[in-house]
């Protein structure tokens, strides 16, 4: 079968097949032209629309091509339109937020930059007034999700000024402004300055809302990906950095997680002390089971999970484990290795059976200060 050159413009329906060549003219698609109609079909072919380039034009014009992920001029997502509500006024907004890359990534357990919310872009961009852990951190991070200040007020809240940060927030709220209250990744509060603020609006401003704007928080990540159980947790933020106040709190917090899942924080440059720390007070038969959570939703994210000594001969062979801070979980012992569950009650009631009352009461009162045991007794006897 003959071949010709295809000669019949991509907006036009041909006639009939077998026409003239002609050079066609440019479509203009949005910002770029369609590629010239050039390709090369049967003289038989009755529909134009075989053309390759045509279909790609059209693609173009109605939206369908790869260029075309901007919506129309004027058109919102209406997910956003369903989901944007109009802030209170006046009202305080705990808002989580994301690491920003380019910054001191390590400093953070977590933070993807695409792990914002919706709804915290909106607060964000809304409210009257930022107070924020460090405002360089956040200054940058409004810069790279595209949010501009426009002479609002950006002011430090952290943990050496939050009483006079609450006291500035109290005047800006009796304005009836809106404030937003972010740390630098993450929920605040959680191991992160905010409580005496908090506190301040409810005990200034009973009748002002504080709102919760969700999204980070390395807690909740880091038991969603480790495979501990989450029934029952014990959150005990960042160890002390001293050598007996540390041991002390992380014998203190191990008894009472006996039956759950520890997690903490932990800086990189001392995580191989904690470990080794827990595998003194771990008994050779507690063979319980840890996970370490690094750089939580970043490109190096890595979760390592076993026992102690599992976890620590990894940590130690691959350097890369001690960068960026992390999120240590520890699991509580299996039912098997505890002990029998005991009825204080009972005791007291076999005690009051065989002993005088000053024999079973006095010694308990000294170790555990535990007022009313008498009474106890005395209702156990009667």
């Amino acid at each position: 079968m003959p071949l010709a050159p295809c000669a019949v413009p991509c907006t036009a329906r041909p006639a009939a097949a077998g026409l003239a060549v002609a050079r066609p003219p440019r479509v203009r698609v949005g910002r770029r032209h369609a590629p010239w109609c050039s390709a090369v079909v049967p003289v038989s072919a009755v529909g134009h629309r075989l053309c390759g380039a045509f279909r790609r034009c059209e693609r173009r014009r109605r939206g369908h091509g790869r260029r075309s992920l901007r919506p129309a001029s004027g058109a919102r997502s209406k997910l956003v339109d369903v989901e944007e509500i109009e802030l209170e006024r006046p009202a305080l907004y705990m808002v989580a937020t994301c690491g920003t890359p380019g910054s001191e990534p390590s400093r953070w357990p977590i933070g993807n930059l695409s792990d914002i919310t919706l709804r915290a872009l909106q607060v964000l961009r809304e409210v009257d007034v930022i107070f924020a852990e460090d405002t360089r951190t956040t200054g940058l991070l409004l810069s790279r999700l595209g949010i501009q200040l426009n002479q609002r007020l950006l002011l430090p809240c952290h943990a050496f000024n939050e009483e006079q940060a609450g006291q500035s927030l109290l005047r800006k709220l009796r304005d009836n402004q809106c404030a937003a209250l972010v740390s630098d990744a993450g929920t605040p509060l959680i191991s992160d300055p905010g409580y005496a603020v908090v506190r301040a609006v409810r005990q200034g401003a009973p009748q002002v809302p504080v709102r919760s704007v969700p999204g980070c928080c390395a807690l909740a990540a880091a038991l969603s990906v480790a495979g501990l159980p989450c029934s029952r947790v014990l959150f005990g933020g960042f160890l002390p950095s001293g050598g007996a106040a540390r041991l002390a709190e992380l014998r203190s917090l191990l008894r009472q997680a006996s039956t759950g899942t520890l997690v903490l924080y932990e800086a990189p440059h001392r995580l191989l002390n904690t470990l080794e720390m827990l595998r003194d007070e771990l008994d050779a038969e507690d063979a319980r089971e840890l996970a370490v959570c690094r750089e939580l939703t970043k490109r190096y994210e890595t979760v390592l999970r076993g026992t102690i000594d599992e976890i620590l001969m990894e940590v130690r062979e691959k350097p890369e484990n001690q960068k960026g801070e992390v999120v240590l979980l520890v699991a509580g012992r299996a039912e098997s290795e505890r002990g029998p569950a005991v009825d204080a009650m009972e005791v007291l009631r076999i005690l009051s059976a065989e002993l005088p009352e000053s024999r079973y009461t006095k010694p308990a009162r000294d170790e555990r200060g535990a007022p009313g045991l008498t009474t106890r007794s005395k209702k156990l006897r009667g």
